[in-house]
């Protein structure tokens, strides 16, 4: 059906070079269903006949990189921005399902491998859920909705699996984790067949492979929906697998606290005044857990000394688990807790705090903790200026709101 969408010049103008190329390309996924909610998409995905290798080099090896293993698509960068460009596919035989992965007994449907290209309705019907599954021309203007429920599904708000919904979740558990990262984000609700069948599969998250699920765990934390995610996981049981230090906290002052800094941060992430940083993610997380480590409460900083410093870490392994974070991240992270007990008195710091490259995150988790606390925050913003203000630039101070 012919449907006027605000879709990016650069996208079109990199969907009309595949076409022109003699290959089929459309949008897919997620930004379909933003569009349609009246959403800016964070990003845009391009499904489309060719295959990696004719995506490369209709590209050139330059701008295009093949990337994965188990589910083969490209990189490209176009217009200044790395988009992803994945093949059409059709349901994968069962050649591409196994029953063992190093020596572990695995789901019978389980899919290992994802690279039978096929066609454009073949890609619809194997895909997760019907809200994901709408593919759109911004050339010919054309939205396509192949399962026939897509676009009624996302006005009615509405998680539906596609096809035989315990058969989706056990080809791929990740997709349990994606379904209620739409009820938390957007507040949907999965039809019955669908939430049945997530309530039956929930063990089977085990069978993911680790770096999916960490991969999971950055987008929630680098999300401004992290905090709804997490709730929408521990309503519908899934945390107890996903996190389960943070599912055997929760309801208590310090998972509470915990919660109140995550949306803080991302209602600031939301609004443009913070980049979506992980390891801020990380440190706001478990900064409660840090103080509760300390013998302290919610809000009372421990001592800065080296039992101190361990806890630090102790939190930071035992939160997160059994995901694995990056050490960067789990580094940065580290410095942006331990310098909190600095940020107390800014006459009474060295002038190299505020050069330090973790000071940006740490005054950000500073100004989270006084919002939090409903405490001054303009204040707060003008003892603890940017340290670009420091050295004589502007801070550009902001305005803080509670979502």
């Amino acid at each position: 059906m012919k449907h006027e969408l605000p879709v990016e010049s650069r996208v079109i103008s990199l969907i009309r070079q595949l076409q022109e190329a003699g290959f089929e390309a459309y949008i897919v996924g997620g930004a379909i269903r933003d569009l349609l909610l009246g959403r800016t998409p964070k990003d845009y995905d391009v499904s489309t006949s060719a295959t990696p290798e004719e995506v490369r080099s209709v590209f050139g090896r330059r701008s295009a990189r093949i990337i994965g293993k188990r589910f083969r698509l490209v990189h490209v960068q176009f217009g200044g921005e790395l988009f992803e460009v994945s093949t059409f596919r059709q349901a994968p035989d069962a050649s591409a399902s196994g029953s063992r992965r190093h020596g572990e007994e695995l789901p019978e449907h389980l899919i290992l491998s994802d690279n039978s290209f096929g066609t454009a309705e073949e890609d619809a019907w194997r895909r997760d859920f019907t809200v994901n599954a709408l593919f759109y021309d911004p050339v010919r203007s054309e939205l396509i909705d192949f399962t026939g429920q897509g676009i009624d599904d996302i006005r009615n708000q509405v998680v539906r699996a596609i096809g035989k919904p315990q058969l989706r979740f056990e080809e791929d558990p990740v997709r349990m984790l994606r379904a209620l990262k739409l009820v938390g984000q957007y507040d949907f609700a999965l039809d019955a067949a669908t939430e049945n069948a997530l309530f039956a599969a929930l063990p089977l998250i085990r069978h993911a492979a680790p770096s999916r699920l960490s991969l999971e765990l950055e987008k929630i934390l680098s999300s401004s929906y992290g905090d709804r995610h997490l709730q929408a996981f521990h309503d519908y049981g899934l945390l107890e697998y996903f996190l389960p230090e943070l599912e055997h906290a929760w309801g208590t002052p310090a998972a509470e606290y915990a919660l109140n800094l995550l949306n803080e941060r991302n209602c600031r992430v939301a609004e443009g005044l913070y980049r979506n940083s992980i390891s801020l993610a990380m440190a706001t997380v478990a900064l409660p857990f840090v103080e509760l480590e300390c013998d302290r409460g919610p809000g009372e900083l421990w001592e800065d000394n080296p039992v101190a410093s361990a806890a630090i870490r102790v939190v930071l392994d035992r939160i997160f688990l059994p995901q694995t974070m990056m050490n960067r991240m789990t580094e940065s992270a580290v410095r942006v807790l331990s310098l909190q007990t600095q940020l107390i008195d800014p006459e009474t710091v060295e002038d190299s705090l505020f050069e330090s490259k973790s000071y940006a995150h740490a005054r950000e988790l500073l100004l989270i903790r006084t919002a939090v606390a409903e405490e001054d925050v303009a204040e707060a913003e003008r003892l603890w200026p940017a340290a670009a203000r420091r050295r004589g630039g502007r801070s550009g101070r902001r305005r803080s709101r509670r979502r």
